[in-house]
């Protein structure tokens, strides 16, 4: 097996492992039976949870002096926003009554028993953001081919892994590495966000302008680092609690916003196409940063900012994976295609048919029902979803594959109609205009073979490709050989490396090639290169009369001027034997 193989599995692994633990965690909260807020460096205030009863020895807004608990305490506090501490352990908190500190000791509880809404809520919430998260990590290892690809997979991956190390259920030393871990893989995934959206920028950066962006990324980066893992050290060293307070959150949320006003800047100054892939980036990114931000600054209060918190982040990570897929805003080879999407419609009908019927089955029929009545039911079912799944495609066509349905309507019918194009300059106008509008390609040009090379005849878009290519090129010997599209990314062309080849084959003849650039950050579906091939014979074979017309006209004028030459060469000889029979006569006489 090849090493990077084995490293994928492993990381592959790694992945599922962390989202199966996550996901399983996260229903089993676990915590202390109140919320503590911190109101001041020194001072953190009794906050109840919503049907957890207070103990007895605590009211509601009872002060806790930071300073004066145990550090043990004090790192179960640094751990308590997560409610994910062991079940069962007593710690002690310092209460100040007036001028008196009462210790009250106080033992955590299983937190899932709560039917309260938020915290089911908070539970669905975080699961999905994980089980997401883990779908966008393992898409942009093994699928993804640029290095914006690698920092999506690098956030992802290192917030899968934090959620996993933050819900452990551990106090103590073990308690405090594993909120240490959970803070830096944090910091870590958001150098891997800012990665991919400068790789996205591309060329748009000048490169004193990707230097500022970057020092400004590291400064806040920094300053991040040191409010949280300063700040929670130096909080269970001493009780001093500064920086947990909430003001400082948005010092821990500055670093998303820089990546953010990147891709707003870049946004700005691209084109139409490329705007419609960035859009969705965007704004999942705006959702993201919005997230984030309530969470370490509660503007909302705390319940209220773990809500809109929770509700917010499932929708940014679907956003990044749409976005990923649909508009293919980093290279990954694999698209949303209409057999998955209608497979999964399919088989969602089915199930949904297969419910209706064991339910009906259970509370309508019983034993009793007669046999008519079994059968009518199932049928009647059956019709009803039918236009129901139709009703489905039928959305799914216009919200998913609007745009690429009609690109390749008008694809398949200038294939039908190229054979009626009655001059070849037109042809191959027509050829490069429709598919450079169509298929959304950069770059487009088609070659045609003379007796020495194949010469570019047309092009749009740019770099310029070269004007002749050799016979023996290897993209022409791959299309000669294959009658196939040719990936020039699999080896060394004067075509360059950059798209797709198409053989313009007729009768095991290649008459030329039709070269499709790749388009910016996205590859070609096996449908769209189906369809590329299939306008690439059609004009081949469009060509191929054309060219054969050609022939055939200067055939028939050679033949015309050839038979007009062996008119006038025997009205030329009738006419000198005329002469010589006239000077003959007059000879004689």
């Amino acid at each position: 097996m090849h090493r990077r193989y084995g490293l994928l599995l492993l990381l592959t692994a790694a992945v599922v492992l962390a989202v199966t633990y996550a996901g399983v965690r996260v229903f089993q909260p676990s915590g202390m039976p109140f919320s503590v807020n911190v109101v001041n460096s020194h001072t953190a205030v009794i906050v109840p949870v919503p049907t957890i009863p207070l103990p007895k020895a605590i009211e509601p807004g009872d002060r806790v002096d930071l300073a004066a608990t145990p550090r043990s305490t004090r790192t179960a506090i640094g751990r308590q926003f997560d409610d994910i501490l062991p079940v069962g352990r007593t710690y002690e908190f310092a209460i100040r009554h007036g001028r008196a500190i009462v210790t009250v000791p106080v033992t955590t509880v299983d937190a899932s028993t709560s039917t309260s809404t938020g915290v089911g809520l908070w539970e669905w919430g975080t699961f999905c953001s994980v089980v997401l998260l883990g779908g966008i990590a393992l898409l942009a290892s093994w699928r993804g081919r640029d290095r914006a690809a690698a920092g999506l997979a690098l956030w992802a991956i290192a917030n899968v892994f934090g959620f996993a190390a933050g819900l452990a259920p551990l106090d103590g030393r073990l308690g405090l590495s594993a909120q240490l871990g959970s803070d830096a893989l944090d910091l870590l995934a958001r150098v891997g966000f800012y990665m991919m959206v400068e790789s996205i920028a591309g060329t748009a950066l000048t490169p004193r302008s990707r230097a500022l962006w970057r020092a400004s990324f590291l400064l806040l980066l920094g300053a991040g680092a040191v409010a949280t893992l300063g700040g929670i050290l130096v909080f269970i060293a001493s009780g001093w609690a500064e920086f947990l307070l909430p003001q400082y959150g948005f010092v821990l949320t500055a670093s998303y916003f820089v990546p953010v006003a990147l891709l707003f800047a870049n946004y700005r100054h691209a084109d139409g196409a490329q705007r419609l892939r960035l859009r969705w980036m965007l704004w999942s990114s705006v959702v993201l940063v919005t997230s984030v931000f309530l969470y370490n600054t509660p503007l909302l209060g705390p319940f209220a900012s773990d809500i809109t918190t929770t509700l917010m982040l499932p929708i940014a990570m679907a956003g990044f994976l749409y976005a990923v897929l649909r508009y293919r805003v980093v290279d990954v080879s694999v698209v949303l295609n209409r057999a998955l999407v209608y497979a999964a419609t399919t088989s969602l009908v089915l199930g949904l048919f297969a419910l209706l019927e064991s339910l009906i089955e259970r509370t309508t029929l019983g034993h009793d029902a007669g046999l008519l009545l079994e059968l009518a039911v199932p049928l009647a079912l059956g019709a009803a979803l039918s236009t129901v799944h139709r009703r489905i495609e039928a959305i799914v066509e216009r919200f998913f594959f609007r745009r690429q349905y009609r690109a390749e309507v008008a694809l398949r019918r200038f294939a039908e109609e190229c054979a009626f194009v009655t001059q070849p300059g037109n042809l191959f106008d027509l050829t490069v205009e429709q598919i450079a509008r169509h298929a959304g390609a950069p770059r487009v040009a088609l070659y045609e073979r003379t007796p020495e090379a194949y010469v570019r005849i047309r092009q749009q878009g740019e770099p310029a490709l070269p004007e002749q290519v050799t016979m023996d090129d290897l993209a022409f010997v791959g299309l000669r050989a294959r009658n196939a599209e040719f990936d020039l990314d699999d080896t060394q062309s004067q075509l360059g490396r950059d798209g797709y080849a198409f053989p313009l084959m007729l009768r095991g003849t290649l008459l030329g090639a039709l070269v499709v650039g790749q388009r910016p950050g996205e590859h070609y579906a096996a449908d769209e290169r189906e369809l590329l091939f299939h306008v690439a014979h059609e004009v081949g074979a469009a060509l191929f009369a054309l060219r054969a017309q050609e022939s055939e006209t200067r055939a028939l004028a050679s033949e015309a001027r050839s038979q007009a030459s062996e008119a006038r060469a025997r009205t030329s000889e009738a006419l000198l034997m005329e002469t010589l029979r006239a000077v003959g006569s007059t000879a004689r006489t």
